[in-house]
């Protein structure tokens, strides 16, 4: 069951499911383990959390993914996991992170979960591609695409 407070923790009211692989970076200092993160499903409304957020069928999902991940690295730790991503998240930016004091206007994405990319493996839907559009490459850094209002 959908928690009540669940919408209030996601940009219109979705989440993000999506595949992540684990590379290591031995010329890192501090974190020298990271995430390349592949988007399967992006703007899932709510009403089917609880059917992408089964531990069942994200094994399936991540088994599956596993099984076909096309991969030439060879810093690729072979660690991998299927997750649930919230809007808030997905489409966190610069400015979210730093402040517009800090870094200005920038709108630009500050995680790459593959949120502008259709063509990654295994994406299957956005389900309100709308949503996305405000963050397409052409739309970075307009004031009057992401941040409407607010002048």
């Amino acid at each position: 069951m959908i928690k009540k407070n669940t919408m209030k923790l996601t940009k219109n009211g979705t989440f993000n499911l999506v595949y992540a692989v684990e590379y290591i970076d031995s010329e890192e200092r501090y974190d020298q383990d990271f995430y390349i993160y592949n988007t399967i499903f992006r703007n899932v409304p709510l009403k089917y959390l609880n059917k992408l957020n089964n531990t069942e069928f994200k094994a399936k999902v991540k088994a599956f993914c596993d099984k076909n991940y096309k991969e030439k690295a060879t810093n690729a730790t072979g660690n991998s996991k299927v997750e649930i991503i919230t809007g808030d998240e997905y489409y966190i930016t610069y400015a979210d992170e730093f402040g517009t004091d800090q870094v200005g206007i920038d709108n630009s994405l500050f995680n790459d979960y593959g949120q502008l990319v259709n063509g990654r493996q295994f994406f299957k839907k956005d389900f309100a591609p709308e949503l996305t559009n405000q963050y397409t490459y052409k739309n970075l850094n307009k004031r009057n695409t992401y941040m409407k209002g607010l002048n």
